[in-house]
């Protein structure tokens, strides 16, 4: 699979509610960080406890992605984010820059 294809396939995944699936496009030792560097979520396991906590708190979340940039190993996604249960204000918007090592989501970048 090409990496857009990676991505977009755990998007579609998590849309289904689908954690197994979606956790199956990350590879096990995936990290996730902040525009600052900070490490929001280490390995995939802290990854699938905060999904499945999302999905089920914010069932209708939903990733729109406007504009999609894809180069070697790097997708850069622009995100507006709606449905979420809580009545923040809607769309959330950010943007994430994930690497990909092979057809597995090694790391994930939220600049928001």
């Amino acid at each position: 699979m090409e990496p857009r294809d990676v991505v977009q396939a755990a998007i579609d995944a998590y849309h289904d509610h689908d954690v197994d699936r979606c956790m199956g496009f990350y590879a096990p030792d995936v990290v996730v960080k902040d525009a600052d560097g900070a490490i929001l979520m280490d390995g995939a396991e802290t990854v699938r406890t905060r999904y499945a906590k999302a999905m089920s708190v914010h069932p209708n979340l939903h990733y729109e992605i406007p504009n999609r940039i894809a180069h070697d190993q790097y997708v850069i996604d622009e995100e507006r984010v709606t449905g979420y249960s809580d009545g923040r204000p809607e769309p959330v918007r950010a943007v994430l820059i994930y690497r990909l090592a092979g057809d597995l989501i090694r790391e994930i970048v939220i600049l928001a």
